[in-house]
């Protein structure tokens, strides 16, 4: 086998400072793959190149931010586990007090790790279509370590390949408008989201008092240590009786009250 070039193990250690994400050493081949189109777009003759100057000290953002974008992971699809949602409305809504009479405070949610956008804007419609005064007075914060998946989360719009993954045709039809060969969400939905990208390692939002934060699927990509300060910092985001979700297969410290599905302590 052979063996990584130091420029893996230069972008191994950036990746990991910067935003806490661990590559593994065998996963080399992943840098040409993911970083060649970029080290072309900015006129790097190598990827060599292109990660030996982004990784040093002090590289603007201008040739970090698209390292970034490229090399995390962004895996998603619109209702994402079914299960998931079901306990949410079934467990999770009723043990916030939305349904209390005479409960109008604004539900607050953090999408956090939200990638192209296909969970917040799922929240949305799953309120819409079951709660719609709910969604009403519901207040979304998604945020994600790649600046330019923000942006593009933020337009709404979806090709053919990305609705077909978790939408139904009814719900198409009711949360979609055409946008020319793709889909774009109504904007209903869209002003109901506040987009800014967010590092969960370096930085962290001035957010308290949240009914609800969603770190879902990404705490896999972090070592044990950074997984914990992360965990910590979100509960103390949440305020008391709110939860916590994370992917139905992430396991964490803590009774859940349904699979992904953790109270805040």
């Amino acid at each position: 086998m052979a063996s990584a070039p130091a420029s893996w193990t230069a972008l191994r250690s950036f990746m990991q400072e910067s935003c806490g994400v661990l590559l593994g050493e065998d996963q080399h081949y992943l840098m040409e793959a993911r970083l060649a189109p970029v080290a072309k777009t900015l006129n790097y003759p190598t990827v060599e190149e292109y990660v030996s100057e982004a990784c040093r000290p002090g590289a603007p953002k201008s040739m970090t931010s698209p390292l970034v974008d490229a090399m995390t992971t962004h895996e998603t699809s619109f209702f994402r586990d079914g299960p998931f949602w079901r306990a949410f409305q079934d467990l999770v809504l009723p043990k916030l007090g939305v349904f209390e009479p005479g409960n109008t405070r604004p539900l607050k949610i953090w999408s956090a790790a939200c990638s192209t956008g296909q969970e917040p804007y799922s929240l949305l419609m799953f309120l819409d279509e079951r709660f719609p005064s709910l969604a009403e007075r519901t207040q979304i914060v998604a945020t994600d370590v790649a600046e330019g998946v923000v942006e593009q989360a933020s337009r709404g719009t979806f090709s053919v390949f990305e609705v077909n993954r978790g939408v139904s045709a009814p719900r198409l039809l009711k949360h979609f408008e055409r946008d020319g060969g793709n889909f774009r969400i109504k904007e209903k939905h869209r002003r109901r989201i506040t987009w800014q990208p967010q590092n969960l390692i370096t930085g962290w939002p001035p957010m308290e008092g949240l009914d609800v934060a969603l770190v879902r699927n990404v705490l896999i990509y972090f070592p044990e240590a950074t997984r914990a300060l992360v965990l910590k910092k979100v509960r103390a985001a949440l305020r008391p009786g709110g939860f916590l979700g994370v992917g139905s297969t992430e396991l964490i410290a803590g009774a859940a009250v349904s699979p992904g599905w953790y109270p805040a302590r």
